[in-house]
């Protein structure tokens, strides 16, 4: 009883089989030709690795422009935003009253000079008189204190004439340094004190740039010079350069010129600091930007496009063309990027084939042709 059912079912499942063999969608899949790819070849080349740090643009000088005396604003000599020189006039106090004290003073000082003048011939004709005996020392003690209180009000006078002239001075208020004057934050007529900020001026060349480094880092860089310097090779040095907002490179290289004196306890990490060329104030106090610390020598690294690198939950990764032209995943450890390029710290091997066009027509583990990509030249 039961082999007579089997034997149906078996006749009717080799049916089934040879009925799906003969399915048309199933032999055009078989026999597609492999998709055809651009491949380049894993290459090495001399790279100059670089760190990417936060970075922000600082005023080399940033001062607030205040004036020394009390007094009513009577002219702004310069607009704003103009660039100004050292010493040039920027705004003026009215100077009646300091007019007056300069008055003053310089009556009171003709007034002490002519009491030190007959001071003085007295004490000297006192002096011809004692040696004759026509006046007691005592009348000759007197003559002599005149002397001495004319010539201590005659400094008094002048030192308070210095003072009312300087102060006469101060209502004209002039640029401390070279740089880019704000908008003014006062009105002509506003009353003006020594505490009032006039306005604000900058100094953006050389531009400075700070960012935070962390302590291994600096410790890890430390030791380089170190190991270098104990084997007599050259000191590896740093190139600082800026990666603007929009992506490219500031034309100038900077200078680092700082390094602060503790580590931030909170985050771990040391400012630092660099200076860049900024002779068009291209750049200006409080960006944002992207520091570049560049080796100034080259290493030996694996080189792949941009565009052949792809990202997945396991991280950054290529497909590449093996053996057999079967199409492989291979994760990548990726180095600092140069131009359409980025260094390969780990995955790649030289000489092996990494796709760069057509990947969207693979899939991992099939077939594949290639053909040589053309790509255009670093930079």
């Amino acid at each position: 009883m039961k082999k007579r059912l089997l034997i149906p079912t078996l006749t009717l499942s080799s049916l089934f089989l040879i009925a799906c063999s003969d399915d048309p969608a199933t032999q055009n899949q078989a026999n597609m030709p492999a998709p055809k790819v651009s491949v380049i070849q894993v290459t090495s080349e001399k790279v100059n690795p670089s760190k990417e740090f936060v970075g922000k643009t600082e005023a080399k000088e940033d001062v607030n422009i205040q004036a020394r005396v009390q007094g009513y604003l009577v002219k702004q000599h310069v607009g704003d935003g103009v660039n100004v020189k050292k010493g040039d006039l920027l705004f003026e106090l009215d100077s009646d009253t300091y007019d007056a004290e300069v008055t003053k003073a310089q009556a009171k000082v003709a007034q002490d000079k002519a009491a030190e003048d007959e001071a003085q011939r007295n004490y000297k004709r006192g002096k011809e008189l004692i040696v004759k005996g026509a006046i007691s020392e005592s009348q000759m003690d007197q003559l002599t204190s005149k002397k001495l209180q004319a010539d201590a009000a005659i400094k008094v006078s002048k030192a308070a004439l210095k003072t009312a002239e300087l102060n006469l001075s101060y209502t004209k208020i002039h640029a401390s340094t070279d740089g880019s004057m704000s908008q003014a934050k006062v009105s002509i007529g506003d009353l003006i004190t020594p505490s009032t900020t006039l306005a604000t001026l900058v100094k953006t060349d050389p531009m400075y740039v700070s960012f935070q480094i962390s302590e291994r880092e600096l410790i890890t860089f430390r030791e380089e010079r170190m190991a270098a310097k104990q084997a007599g090779k050259p000191m590896p040095e740093l190139i600082a350069k800026l990666k603007l907002p929009t992506g490219t490179i500031y034309p100038h290289e900077g200078a680092f010129d700082f390094l602060d004196n503790r580590v931030d306890q909170t985050t771990g990490t040391i400012k630092i600091r660099a200076q860049f060329p900024n002779p068009d104030n291209f750049l200006l106090p409080g960006q944002h930007v992207t520091m570049l610390v560049e080796r100034g020598e080259g290493v030996d690294q694996l080189v792949i496009p941009q565009k052949s690198i792809q990202e997945d939950q396991s991280g950054k990764f290529v497909l590449i063309l093996g053996e057999d032209n079967l199409v492989e995943k291979r994760p990548v450890e990726l180095g600092s990027k140069k131009g359409i390029n980025y260094a390969v710290k780990s995955g790649l091997e030289v000489g092996e084939q990494v796709i760069v066009d057509g990947l969207q027509k693979v899939r991992i583990g099939g077939k594949a042709t290639s053909q040589t990509a053309t790509l255009p030249a670093a930079k």
